[in-house]
């Protein structure tokens, strides 16, 4: 169908995959829903699938036998998987390396929730900015799905942490996280400042855009980098460079879609994460799970601001 509204959306029955040789057959358990979900549907996702598409980054499921070839990953193996599109579905075609085996104790719907969100948060972090113990981070929608996961690879990474989020309700859950300070969008400079003693942040992960983003520069540190993974609010501020070179600033960007034509880099992050949630020191944050026939509902949620961590299509 084409793009739009929720409306435009569509549940359709259509003939199973098959796969080929070298090929993993996945039988979905849960679908991961993100914001770049939403904008490919409203046909604002730069680069994006051209309607008609099947939706969907991530998922989590069963692997089923493969009866067109060899079996790469063994029948039965519980995986997360990661790709560019098409997980939306009740069995999925990938290839070896997009598979992640799951922990025992990690569930389909954790599983579903852990790839892009943990991913990004991670490398945001560790490969653009740079993290190192000691700095502080402004998180901002620390509440969604991929600030959840921020806040607690900070904390691991030993950063002072400035969460925003738009309730007293998520703002308590971010501080039990591990955030330093959780608090509204209109208290983070002030916060952030007593606690640097009005150095600044030495990185802001921003993903708001407009006013918000204009504020997070202009509070940052010297020397310090503003990591941006998106612009919810539709406007994209524009950006002085040499205001940068006198302030010694960096503005920066990350896409998930770096990494996956990066194998090496992207397993070495899943593992030191899985690592991390073995240890219990990650969380896996789904904070609703919608049955996968309304996935109308589900985009509605990840489009408002009334949702925590997660939202997962459960099949």
């Amino acid at each position: 169908m084409g793009f739009g509204d929720v409306d435009r959306i569509a549940v359709v029955d259509v003939p199973g995959p098959v796969p080929g040789a070298g090929a993993v057959l996945v039988r979905v358990k849960a679908s991961g829903l993100n914001y770049a979900d939403v904008l490919q549907r409203q046909g604002l996702y730069l680069g994006g699938p051209v309607p008609p598409f099947v939706s969907g980054m991530e998922a989590a499921g069963i692997v089923e036998p493969n009866r067109g070839g060899p079996q790469p990953i063994p029948a039965g193996t519980r995986v997360a998987v990661l790709a560019a599109g098409g997980l939306h579905a009740e069995r999925v075609v990938v290839q070896p390396a997009a598979c992640i085996p799951l922990p025992d104790r990690m569930s389909f719907a954790q599983g579903a929730a852990f790839p892009v969100h943990y991913l990004t948060a991670y490398h945001a972090l560790t490969t653009v900015a740079h993290a190192r113990a000691g700095e502080t981070v402004v998180i901002h929608a620390a509440g969604g799905g991929v600030g959840t996961a921020a806040v607690q690879i900070a904390r691991i990474l030993g950063l002072r942490i400035v969460a925003t989020a738009s309730s007293d309700e998520k703002r308590s859950r971010i501080r039990a996280l591990g955030a330093t300070c959780a608090v509204a969008y209109e208290d983070f400079e002030q916060t952030t400042s007593d606690l640097t003693g009005g150095r600044g942040p030495d990185i802001v992960l921003e993903s708001l855009g407009g006013d918000v983003f204009h504020r997070s520069l202009a509070l940052l540190a010297p020397l310090g980098r503003l990591v941006v993974l998106g612009a919810v609010s539709g406007v994209v501020p524009p950006i002085d460079g040499v205001g940068l070179v006198f302030r010694s600033q960096g503005v920066l960007g990350f896409h998930l879609r770096a990494l996956l034509h990066d194998a090496k880099a992207a397993q070495t992050s899943v593992e030191r994460l899985l690592e991390w949630f073995g240890q219990g020191e990650l969380d896996i944050q789904v904070g609703h799970e919608v049955a996968f026939a309304d996935i109308r509902l589900g985009h509605r949620l990840v489009a408002s601001r009334n949702r925590y961590g997660a939202v997962v299509l459960m099949h």
